[in-house]
């Protein structure tokens, strides 16, 4: 109350009360109530008509007012780990928003991946040409906001979720409007939904981060095109042919993790891939028993995690060659396995002993137990 010429107020805890609210801070605008002990919007903010800045991360408030359009200055508003499920129809008149972000997080399909949640968006987002950051935007069974996604050309971060099958013509017709991307989320609404996006002729050229959450037919051809893509998270994909030969001469790749994403047998990598990749995840590859790393491949690996490949037979031949990895982490692997590792017992100890670490993480009552084996 001693300052109504505030400008920012920033608060990280669950702790505070906010018992005089914010009536009498006209002037401000940056307000950060991370994980403040709101169950509801507190009505007072839409006063705010100064705030450039709003964050109502790790809140429970559930629904945004349609008064919300007072706000015509706000820039970017975070709602992320909150639990607003859809936006009002007001948002659309927040011209100056270059950040809307909400992202959740629950474990149900797997014990190792988080599953994302997002937000419904109201017809009209197309308006919001400012925009810049926008996730997840949850689009289920609503075909006209992806192709309305599309006016939003000034975009750089997206995250789309809940995609359909028959949504792929309107998503990839969206994909190449937005010339700007450098970081693209998109995850189906059932893991076996297959997206075909071969149809893109004309991809971002400047994607840095690429996570796709879905059933694939086939590895889409243009990705293997990116030449600034440093990291891409393949999920679900069920490939049937081997998606390191496909992506093994991006130049720019610096982590590449396989979820379930392989239903082949074998992993194989030529002499001279993954020139610049330092992490490698092969996570749930149920059906994988060989791993091939050629001399001369992923000379800059330093760090390869391995989870849950249950028929695996031994650590990837060719693994003695990576000179500049220093960790190995194995994640709910049989026991088979780990005892191949094992220090002066193990018949692959002689591949693995200039790794510095080598951590087997593994399950018991509930509880994860992380084991130094090196």
């Amino acid at each position: 109350m001693r300052f109504p010429y505030l400008w920012s107020f920033l608060s990280f805890s669950s702790h505070h009360s906010f018992e005089y609210g914010f009536r009498n801070y006209k002037l401000l605008r940056v307000l950060n109530l991370d994980r403040a002990p709101f169950s509801c919007f507190p009505p007072e903010l839409v006063e705010l008509i100064h705030l450039r800045y709003l964050s109502l991360r790790w809140t429970m408030i559930r629904e945004l007012p349609e008064s919300i359009r007072k706000l015509i200055y706000l820039e970017r508003l975070d709602l992320q780990g909150s639990t607003v499920s859809s936006l009002p129809t007001g948002i659309t008149q927040l011209t100056c928003l270059s950040q809307l972000l909400n992202y959740r997080y629950s474990f149900h399909s797997s014990l190792f991946f988080a599953d994302t949640h997002g937000m419904r968006v109201p017809s009209g987002i197309g308006r919001l040409t400012s925009l810049q950051k926008l996730g997840g935007v949850e689009v289920n069974e609503d075909y006209e906001s992806v192709r309305e996604l599309g006016k939003l050309t000034q975009l750089r971060k997206l995250g789309i979720l809940k995609l359909r099958e028959d949504q792929g013509m309107d998503l990839c017709y969206t994909l190449e409007r937005l010339k700007h991307l450098n970081s693209l989320y998109l995850i189906s609404l059932n893991k076996t939904d297959v997206l075909q996006l071969d149809s893109i002729s004309s991809p971002p050229k400047y994607l840095q981060r690429l996570y796709l959450e879905c059933s694939l037919s086939a590895l889409p051809g243009w990705i293997a095109s990116l030449q600034y893509i440093s990291k891409l998270v393949l999920r679900y994909s069920n490939l049937k042919s081997d998606p390191l030969k496909a992506l093994q001469k991006l130049p720019s790749l610096v982590v590449l993790q396989l979820r379930q994403a392989y239903a082949g047998e074998e992993l194989c990598c030529d002499p001279g891939g993954f020139s610049k990749l330092k992490r490698l995840g092969l996570h749930e590859l149920g059906r994988l028993q060989r791993i091939r790393i050629a001399k001369g491949s992923m000379p800059g690996l330093e760090r390869l995690d391995i989870t849950a490949c249950t028929v695996l037979e031994t650590v990837p031949d060719g693994i003695e060659n990576l000179k500049n990895i220093e960790d190995l982490v194995l994640w709910e692997m049989p026991s088979t396995f780990i005892k191949t590792v094992e220090r002066r017992r193990g018949e692959d100890f002689w591949r693995v002993q200039h790794i510095t670490t080598i951590t087997r993480i593994y399950e018991i009552q509930g509880k994860w137990v992380s084991e130094i084996l090196l």
